[in-house]
């Protein structure tokens, strides 16, 4: 074999272009190609499921079906049983566990039969897809796939599992110690916030070392009401939400809400997209990306839509050390909403989609007083909205400076 594929490197770079099953396979080509394989393949599993086929055949029997195996533990597992686990486990650093009727019940037999060391020793990412669990959720089982290395903890909730998730979230809260963690993510249904936002806000609050939060779940007034009762959250540094629910009233009063946050994401009502932007901190803000909705307008109140996302843009204006904003609008509005970020002088890159040439200016014209406005800009792109035809007026282009 040649020299070259014993670099570990080269070889990480080509698993990366492979499913697991291919990487897999490789690994049983020769000793070196193992080495490097193993820790791949281990380090990116999907589900708890599969590392649970490394117990002894003996000790597990295993049904599967498209989603979950189901297991029954045949007998009492000894520290030996453990070991082949435990060597593989060791690269696992992000997990899938379905949390439903039948996987609980299938978790549960594990708990007697645990060996002395944690079964998940470098574990940083936690997904936990929610579809039921007991009103009164073993804590020990739970911290078996939550331990106090995560840096990432991902919910997703599904139908009617709204309760159970605020159950798990209440856990995560007062009986967990996740002192390392630094992303959050949550997402569902928009009937789920109901339950879980209380429990939602709560979590946060206690968790003032966050990093980054995605919030996708919920109507605009409750993902602002679980934004505002979070505390400053010191660290935040990348906010992403979405919400489909068109009307939105605010009854909370302005603050401002997360000063370093550098990155925002959003998706949703143009009055939701500008409470956020009039509360979030700005002097640190580098990249915004907006997809703002027109579901419930419709074209007898594309006016309405049009000054609400004036003032959307004219908050974005105030972002004074922007680099780069993304702003994607369903509904075809005029160029001249540009004028509103013309003061975000240190922009760098410029896309907006949705956009409606004004009657006065072309597509040369538009990208001369832009970039005449914004000295930094390298990029602008400025297409039609995504649904428009390709007769569309708006330029889609894209200019690059020097």
């Amino acid at each position: 074999m040649h020299p070259i594929w014993e670099i570990p490197e080269l070889l990480e770079t080509i698993f990366g272009f492979l499913v697991i099953s291919d990487v897999a396979v490789m690994a049983s080509v020769c000793r070196s190609f193992w080495w490097t394989a193993m820790p791949y393949v281990w380090g990116n599993i999907d589900t708890f499921y599969k590392l649970m086929q490394l117990l002894p055949e003996d000790a597990l029997s295993t049904t599967y079906d498209d989603l979950i195996a189901p297991f029954t533990i045949k007998r009492r597992l000894k520290e030996s049983d453990w070991e082949r686990f435990l060597i593989h486990s060791h690269y696992t650093k992000k997990l899938c566990v379905i949390l439903a009727d039948e996987t609980w019940k299938d978790y549960l037999q594990l708990l007697p039969n645990l060996p002395s060391t944690p079964i998940l020793p470098n574990l940083e990412s936690t997904e936990l897809e929610i579809s039921q669990v007991p009103n009164t959720p073993n804590l020990k089982l739970l911290a078996v796939f939550l331990p106090h290395t995560l840096s990432k903890v991902q919910i997703r909730i599904e139908k009617s599992a709204d309760l159970s998730a605020a159950r798990v979230i209440r856990m995560l809260t007062e009986d967990i110690e996740l002192t390392h963690l630094k992303s959050f993510s949550i997402g569902g249904s928009t009937d789920s916030a109901y339950h879980v936002k209380e429990s939602v806000s709560k979590f946060l609050r206690s968790q003032q070392g966050l990093q980054a939060v995605t919030i996708e779940i919920g109507s605009g007034p409750e993902i602002f009401g679980i934004l505002h009762s979070t505390g400053q959250l010191l660290h935040l540094h990348h906010l992403s939400l979405w919400t489909e629910q068109i009307y939105s009233h605010f009854e909370q009063t302005p603050r401002l809400l997360f000063p370093e946050l550098e990155t925002l994401k959003m998706e949703g009502p143009p009055s939701f997209i500008h409470a956020v932007l009039d509360c979030v901190g700005k002097a640190n803000m580098r990249s915004v990306k907006l997809l703002v909705d027109d579901d419930g307008f419709g074209e007898e109140n594309k006016a309405e839509y049009a000054i609400l996302l004036t003032s959307c843009l004219a908050s974005i204006g105030r972002l004074v050390h922007l680099k780069k904003l993304d702003l994607e609008s369903c509904m075809a509005v005029s160029t001249r909403l540009l004028d509103h970020v013309m003061a975000c002088k240190e922009l760098e890159t410029l896309r907006f989609v949705g956009a409606d040439l004004d009657s006065l200016e072309n597509g040369e014209s538009l990208h001369e007083r832009v970039t005449m406005a914004l000295p930094r800009l390298a990029t602008l792109e400025v297409e039609p909205p995504a649904t428009s035809d390709s007769s569309s007026t708006a330029s889609s282009s894209s200019f690059t400076g020097t």
